[in-house]
């Protein structure tokens, strides 16, 4: 049978500018109108840079900019394909349309709460659609190094498997809550020891934790807003009342909480890289907070 020779793909035709960008350019077009439809596999950067004549330099690059963003996706062992997820489609379809120079009024963010289709901290958006773009508590699962965890997982196994087998203490495996106890002495100047430190599976755990420990049904508990819903959920799980105090520049409004309420059991405040809106708390309110 006579080999065909006929290029992977046609239409690939250079234009003027960086041919790094016309490589980007030419192949999310040719993914975003359906020519190279979900599940292609592209050719290699070597096969790539002999059918479009540049350099591999080029073809590489052009690449690592659409596996950055999300239209391709590599598999180990097998090659590169264009992903099932387009970052375009998924943006489109996340959010309503709106026209440009739109203006969302007070009113409308007060109402947008309701609104899950407008709420950007709506229970979607925290966990519930995995796969969109941003989700939050979804880590950068690419860069993660899984082959050295596994690896040291297995060491770890082979070295400690009848220890790890037969611990029962509640605060967790002795020799991790060690670690621990060392590293946060070293890198956050806390003095404590092993027996002040548990061992939980997240956030959530440790607040509910905390909650069940501290609170009683209808406790009041400071919450930042806007903040943490899971935080907010857990608080209202064993009866507290959940009272928002505002958020700014400075982080949160420590004065108001006082002002409005005064008998609160427990202040939910996040001082450094505060969730959502990354601020920081300032030295002021730290004091103040710490006074009250």
């Amino acid at each position: 049978m006579k080999k065909n020779n006929a290029p992977l793909f046609q239409g690939f035709v250079l234009g003027k500018g960086a041919v790094k960008e016309q490589v980007y350019q030419i192949l999310r077009d040719h993914i975003l109108e359906g020519r190279l439809p979900p599940g292609t596999k592209m050719p290699s950067t070597r096969a790539l840079s002999e059918m479009m004549s540049i350099s591999r330099n080029s073809a590489i690059a052009g690449y690592d900019r659409l596996l950055d963003e999300g239209y391709i996706l590599t598999r180990k062992g097998s090659g590169t394909y264009v992903s099932h997820n387009i970052p375009d489609r998924s943006i489109s379809n996340s959010f309503p349309e709106m026209a440009l120079g739109d203006v969302v009024s007070p009113d409308d963010q007060v109402h947008s709460r309701n609104n899950p289709a407008r709420d950007l901290w709506s229970n979607e958006y925290e966990g519930r659609c995995m796969n969109r773009l941003f989700a939050v508590g979804v880590g950068c699962t690419d860069l993660f190094p899984h082959a050295l965890w596994g690896k040291l997982l297995q060491r770890v196994w082979r070295q400690s498997r009848h220890q790890l087998g037969a611990h029962t203490h509640p605060c967790g495996y002795l020799p991790l809550r060690k670690a621990v106890c060392r590293y946060i002495k070293t890198t956050r100047g806390v003095n404590c020891n092993e027996d002040q430190i548990i061992i939980v599976n997240g956030i959530q755990q440790a607040l509910n934790i905390t909650a069940r420990a501290l609170l009683s049904a209808g406790n009041d508990v400071w919450l930042d807003d806007p903040g943490y819903k899971g935080a907010r959920g857990t608080f209202m799980s064993v009866g507290a009342m959940v009272r928002p105090v505002p958020v700014d520049s400075e982080g949160m409004n420590v004065r108001y909480g006082i002002d409005h309420f005064p008998d609160a059991k427990l202040a939910y405040v996040v001082p450094s890289d505060q969730y959502p809106l990354s601020g920081t708390l300032s030295l002021s309110r730290r004091f103040e907070l710490l006074e009250w």
